[in-house]
């Protein structure tokens, strides 16, 4: 039962009076405990709600203490959590920053490397440049000297003609000699074959393209004293296009009803191969002025008109 303001003010003035006299003190104990013993059980109903409630509040602090001390593990394993997070977070952004300072070295590396490699591209430009004005330069110098190399070969073919011509007889004058008044002969044989149409324009003029005509009188074998015509291929160099051409117009000669042997003469030939393909083929071969073993009644048989041209001549 609550008391009320007046009555702990009436209490507290008895206390005070009882404490500044101790015999009214002693007189009140003993008109007073009476009436406690007649409050006893209100007190001992009390005594235990107290302690009934100070149980609870024991079992209520010790879970309440439970769950501070289970709140405080908790904030522990969260602070050790945040800590362990935050290290690696350090670690990560420590590691971002040498990344990116790695990156930044790549980077400057890059552009470095951009720079060489365009001043590389550059330098190359220049020498591709260069390259090609050496190679047109080459290309000229080479064209020069195949001009050259044309021209001289032109000259030292013209050469080799002008010797065997001017010195005919003295290199075959052993199976051949000059017949009387050859060119003015041969010629007109030429004319009359074309009249005849044993021979075309174009075929004439192929054979007049010869190096050399030579219309002479068979001086050994067999066959002496028989007119035969020498169709004459010139060159410093031998090529297969020489002995083709003496080939060709031998055989146009022969069309037309001459007796013709075909000779290529050079100071060199271009292969042994040749050479040896020529003769086989019964081509006079000369080189450098030196005639080879010849089996002139083999050649002339091979060469020689048949009757009915000849009568037409």
């Amino acid at each position: 039962m609550a008391l009320t303001e007046d009555r702990k003010a009436l209490i507290e003035t008895i206390l005070n009076t009882l404490r500044e006299d101790p015999s009214l003190l002693e007189e009140f104990r003993r008109l007073l405990i009476p009436e406690i013993v007649v409050f006893l059980p209100d007190l001992k109903l009390i005594a235990e709600r107290q302690t009934a409630l100070e149980e609870r509040l024991t079992r209520e602090l010790s879970a309440v203490w439970e769950a501070i001390n289970a709140l405080r593990a908790e904030v522990a394993e969260l602070r050790q959590e945040v800590r362990s997070v935050a290290e690696r977070q350090e670690r990560m952004e420590q590691r971002q920053e040498r990344m990116e300072q790695r990156q930044e070295r790549m980077e400057k590396r890059l552009d470095q490397i951009e720079q060489r490699q365009e001043q590389m591209e550059q330098r190359m430009e220049r020498m591709e440049q260069r390259q090609d004005r050496m190679e047109q330069r080459q290309d000229r110098m080479e064209r020069r000297l195949q001009r050259l190399e044309t021209d001289v070969g032109h000259l030292k073919g013209k050469m080799e003609e002008f010797a065997y011509r001017t010195n005919f007889l003295g290199y075959f004058g052993f199976w051949v000699l000059s017949a009387e008044d050859p060119w003015r002969r041969l010629w007109e044989q030429i004319e009359e074959v074309l009249q005849k149409g044993m021979l075309t324009q174009d075929e004439l003029s192929d054979l007049r393209s010869a190096d050399l005509l030579w219309l002479g009188i068979l001086r050994r074998g067999e066959f002496a004293g028989q007119e035969v015509l020498i169709v004459a291929k010139f060159s410093w160099t031998v090529q297969s296009e020489d002995v083709e051409r003496a080939l060709r117009r031998a055989s146009l000669a022969k069309k037309a009803g001459f007796w013709s042997i075909p000779l290529v003469a050079g100071t060199e030939w271009e292969s042994a191969e040749l050479k040896n393909e020529a003769i086989a083929k019964g081509v006079v071969c000369v080189e450098n002025g030196r005639v080879d073993p010849l089996d002139w009644d083999a050649i002339l048989l091979l060469w020689q008109p048949d009757g009915e041209t000849q009568s037409q001549r």
